[in-house]
């Protein structure tokens, strides 16, 4: 209802314009008549032309105002996990596209690539996980339906990842089983394992007994991550009927409602006296999470892992920019020294440091794909200059460093250096305080500048880092 009301009160001005224009025009064409009629003529043509030129403008920028807005809509947000699964996994392609160590990023571009074949094939990865001599590789040999690996009483078995194809009655597509050494084994068995865990579509964590609190903490750290999991009781033959349904009870107990009551099976992997194993109740239970959670669980499990490697991609870029923030940093750092020590002033010149501040603030704003105008780098640096004043900070890197100086040079040649030491401190706390805000999205956080100028300067004011950096600039001026 807004917008025709404006329309119409528009129009009636527009109208009424015009008729005063008119009426304007017709006064003063009459009385340039009594003077020439050509010149009237002219005159009055050339207004004519000028009010229609105008009015172009005003229709024109009255159009822009008055149009309906088409807002560019973001993109659907996904319906389902596969959806999101694609959209984390075309994230993950532009993240890598960006960093520049090539090893690294084709380390990562592998792993990646591994992920979207897993999805696009819709392969299921069980992994059999668990402690010492549960009875890892017996399930899997009796999942099998052959003896696929090396059984024994002794802990540790299996040293090596294990990985079999298995075909499992009922459901269709690639199933790949794999065989994992102990949890809790000592050395880097124990973390392959782990990340062979986390890995999984649905995990088999087997036990031959009641949790004890490693077993506990590991589980609900899978569980924590999302990993669809099956609690296996594994060597049910080694007790009583009353012992195992003491033993099942215990385990949902403990479980909680991070499982269901349903997911702690109860097995005889590789029975003493029988040469079947009792493993039905597990492949039912399989089968029935299968059927109802397969997509589901192959979506969930690529979308974690994209994730994962999302993660560590936005490490090695914070890095790299690190890294490249450090030396824009080192540079002007001792171009703001050189600027200051040519001054024939007693005390820093913040005024000058905010001069060689803004180029740093464009370029480290570049690092961090932003565009920063020099107007704005400039309001920036100033701004922080002031603040380092009012908080004394520079007057702090003054004293700081005039006992450092003094310590290393004779007096008179450290009284020369004090200014363009200090400069360079003042603009490397300077450089580190705009590297948090281009890292937290330019946003100083809930301290506002202060707080991150307040927290470079204690980070920058230990003794060791001050006898480096005096050491450096000492360095820089005998070069």
């Amino acid at each position: 209802m807004r917008r025709p009301l404006i329309i119409a009160i528009a129009v009636l001005i527009f109208l009424g314009l015009l008729l005063w224009l008119i009426s304007t025009l017709g006064t003063l064409y009459a009385g340039l008549s009594n003077l020439h009629p050509w010149l009237a003529q002219a005159i009055t043509s050339l207004i004519v032309v000028l009010m229609l030129a105008a009015l172009g403008v005003v229709a024109y920028y009255g159009w822009l105002f008055l149009r309906p807005r088409h807002r560019a809509q973001p993109p659907p947000l996904p319906k389902t996990t596969s959806e999101a699964a694609v959209a984390q996994l075309q994230s993950l392609d532009q993240q890598l596209s960006h960093i520049q160590d090539e090893v690294a990023r084709q380390a990562l571009v592998q792993r990646a690539k591994t992920v979207t074949h897993a999805f696009e094939q819709q392969r299921l990865h069980l992994v059999i996980v668990g402690s010492g001599s549960a009875g890892k590789t017996s399930l899997a040999n009796a999942l099998m339906g052959e003896m696929a690996g090396e059984t024994a009483v002794t802990k540790g078995t299996t040293t090596q990842q294990q990985d079999y194809r298995i075909a499992i009655p009922a459901i269709d597509g690639e199933i790949i089983l794999s065989d994992s050494p102990g949890l809790l084994d000592v050395g880097a068995a124990d973390q392959n394992t782990r990340e062979l865990a986390t890995q999984a579509d649905l995990l088999l964590y087997v036990v031959d007994n009641d949790l004890h609190r490693a077993q506990y903490e590991i589980l609900m750290q899978l569980l924590a991550v999302g990993k669809r999991t099956l609690l296996v009781l594994n060597k049910i033959d080694h007790y009583t009927d009353d012992e195992v349904a003491l033993l099942v009870s215990r385990l949902r107990q403990r479980i909680g409602q991070q499982m269901e009551g349903e997911d702690v099976v109860a097995i005889a992997a590789h029975p003493k006296d029988e040469p079947t194993p009792y493993i039905q109740p597990l492949i039912d239970r399989i089968i029935a999470i299968l059927r109802a959670e397969g997509r589901d669980l192959i979506a969930n499990n690529i979308l974690l892992q994209s994730q994962r490697l999302s993660i560590e991609a936005r490490q090695l870029l914070t890095q790299q920019r690190q890294q490249k923030a450090e030396a824009i940093i080192d540079r002007y750092q001792w171009i703001g020294a050189g600027v200051l020590a040519a001054t024939p002033l007693p005390v820093v010149d913040m005024l000058a440091t905010a001069a060689v501040n803004t180029q740093m603030v464009v370029e480290l704003g570049q690092v961090y794909g932003i565009s920063v105008s020099i107007e704005d780098a400039r309001t920036l640096a100033i701004s922080l200059a002031k603040t380092m004043g009012s908080l004394g900070l520079v007057k702090g890197a003054l004293k700081l460093l005039t006992v450092g100086l003094q310590a290393n040079l004779a007096t008179a040649v450290a009284g020369k250096l004090l200014q363009g030491v200090s400069a360079a401190y003042l603009t490397r706390i300077a450089g580190k305080s705009f590297v948090d805000y281009f890292e937290n999205q330019q946003d100083w956080g809930d301290g506002g500048m202060q707080a991150v100028l307040e927290k470079h300067y204690q980070l920058n004011r230990r003794d060791q880092i001050v006898q480096q950096f005096i050491q450096q600039a000492i360095a820089s001026v005998r070069s």
